[in-house]
């Protein structure tokens, strides 16, 4: 499809410094439009001529979209190409001719035609504030000291050694408030769902409730078992049930628990 010189004058009706004449017929000053027409040939240029400047307008104006669509994507380097080659067209420089002589002509003191514009993924990136990322700690797993002032109000409260809480603590959960055994016990000292009910506890992965639930329930066993520390701890992890039905037939689990507990036990008290 060929481009004629016609084609190219309707440039002249959209632009809004397009020359008239005043009532006396004194023309205007000439504006943009009229620049542009000379610059692309003064309208009175062979068809031929006209086509190839219009071949060339619509080169530099393709160049000049890929320019912008790789500023748009971050191919700096790309994008500097394109720049140098559409600066190089006999058509743009003389759009840039027109358009700064226009520019000032009307007073405006910018003398330059900014040739990549910014990118309004860069704009809102430069103009929006940059919040700070705080980053939760969590407890630690194997150090106890976060978790001494709820031990040491459970060992007030019900009065067990600490020393004996931390180990159970250690034992059951490593210290972990999140842990869930296969069993389905929760928390830091491991209460099932009905145990931590009866105890009153509601969520069983609070480190508070958790550990006032379990300091309770271990303080109920040893006074079941008139303070046998060995008989509370089988307990404890078997169930006070069956250790009243069998309590010379621990399970191996059990045995390594009582184990476990009392080496640690001894440890923090040493």
């Amino acid at each position: 499809m060929s481009i004629s010189i016609e084609n190219l004058s309707l440039l002249g009706s959209l632009a809004p410094l397009r020359h008239k004449s005043d009532t006396s017929g004194v023309p205007q000053e000439k504006g943009f439009a009229d620049k542009l027409d000379k610059a692309l040939g003064n309208g009175e240029s062979p068809a031929s001529s006209a086509t190839g400047n219009a071949r060339e307008l619509a080169e530099s104006l393709t160049l000049q979209m890929l320019q912008s669509s790789l500023s748009l994507g971050g191919d700096s380097s790309s994008a500097d190409s394109a720049t140098s080659n559409f600066s190089q067209l006999p058509s743009t420089k003389a759009l840039l001719h027109a358009y700064q002589s226009n520019r000032a002509t009307s007073g405006d003191s910018s003398s330059s035609l900014p040739v990549s514009p910014v990118s309004p993924l860069q704009d809102i990136a430069s103009s929006a504030p940059v919040a700070a990322v705080v980053v939760p700690s969590s407890p630690s797993r194997t150090d106890a000291t976060w978790l001494d002032p709820i031990i040491s109000r459970a060992s007030q409260k019900y009065g067990v050694d600490a020393d004996l809480i931390r180990a159970v603590i250690k034992a059951e959960s490593n210290f972990n408030p999140q842990a869930v055994s296969h069993a389905g016990a929760r928390g830091l000292m491991q209460l099932m769902p009905a145990t931590a009910r009866s105890l009153g506890v509601s969520d069983s992965f609070d480190p508070e409730q958790n550990v006032m639930g379990g300091t309770r329930f271990l303080k109920d066993m040893l006074q079941r078992y008139n303070g046998d520390v060995n008989s509370a701890l089988a307990a404890y992890n078997w169930g006070p049930g069956n250790v009243d039905k069998r309590p010379d037939r621990l399970p191996h689990e059990t045995r390594d628990y009582l184990a476990r507990v009392k080496q640690l036990y001894a440890s923090y008290a040493g």
